[in-house]
């Protein structure tokens, strides 16, 4: 009679294990299932999810959507594919289609970091400054300088040319005319009763300069005029002093000495009236006489 209650009793006790275990409430320890722990869903001695009549995953009572297992709640988790294999998933990739090797952001595109235009793995120079023009390897891109027209070819632009048509092989100026034999240095003056050149006579001996160092197999004799006034034996004196300091002055803008004299000629070879100081002005002159 005893053995028959107790038999009973045990029964009643199995019972509710198997009941409780089914609601949640007691069961034998969580076992791991993929490496994580389910607190929320019942799982087996081998570590598998238990699951009911239904075939579904049986909750625990602290169950919440945070724990949820797609395969205990019937979704399929999506397998990530990369089919450009660029790093950037598929559903990720602006730019499916990116040639292997070829560097890209975090959208799957060509990387350009210097936003030039070419990008990162073909940039030679990627480190170029915003809005600089740049060639097909990514560097700054150089213009070569077009040369500036010379229709008669004689050293002088057409542009700066005032003699457009000089016959072929002829010395010309900076003006681009062709050189005389003797000609006046028209705006070289000194400070009057002196050799001192004028601030303003400068920029004349400068194209000067310019026109003999450009026309290298000339020399030439630097020739100094006074007018009539004064001792004839001063005015000598004075021409030859200002000849020679135009020829300096030309010496230090780069033209050799050995291809220059200097002569005082005073106040012979007038070329304006002296009884008039129209006339006078004229003769106080410079001339460039070219030597054979």
């Amino acid at each position: 009679m005893k053995s028959a209650k107790k038999g009973k009793t045990m029964g009643i006790l199995k019972r509710l294990s198997c009941l409780l275990a089914l609601t949640g409430i007691f069961h034998a320890p969580l076992q791991a299932h993929e490496g994580l722990a389910h607190d929320g869903y019942v799982t087996n001695n081998n570590g598998g999810f238990l699951l009911n009549s239904s075939g579904k995953c049986v909750k625990t009572l602290r169950w919440t959507a945070e724990m949820a297992v797609p395969e205990c709640e019937g979704i399929e988790e999506a397998k990530v594919t990369d089919a450009d294999q660029d790093g950037i998933a598929d559903n990720s990739d602006k730019c499916p289609a990116t040639p292997a090797g070829v560097m890209v952001d975090a959208t799957g595109c060509a990387k350009d970091s210097d936003k030039d235009g070419i990008m990162d793995s073909a940039d030679n120079c990627p480190g170029t400054a915003s809005g600089v023009a740049v060639d097909s390897s990514g560097c700054k891109l150089v213009i070569a300088a077009t040369a500036p027209k010379d229709t008669d070819n004689d050293g002088i632009a057409d542009l700066k040319d005032q003699c457009p048509n000089t016959k072929a092989g002829a010395s010309v100026d900076s003006s681009g005319c062709e050189l005389k034999k003797s000609f006046v240095l028209e705006g070289v003056n000194f400070v009057t009763g002196s050799d001192e050149i004028t601030g303003a006579s400068r920029s004349v001996l400068d194209n000067v300069a310019e026109t003999l160092i450009r026309n290298g197999d000339i020399n030439v004799e630097v020739a100094g005029y006074t007018d009539d006034r004064g001792a004839s034996d001063f005015n000598r004196s004075l021409s030859q002093k200002r000849a020679e300091s135009v020829k300096a002055y030309l010496q230090s803008s780069g033209v050799a000495a050995a291809r220059m004299k200097a002569k005082g000629y005073g106040e012979d070879g007038p070329i304006g009236d002296n009884s008039t100081s129209a006339g006078r002005a004229m003769n106080r002159r410079v001339e460039l006489h070219i030597i054979e």
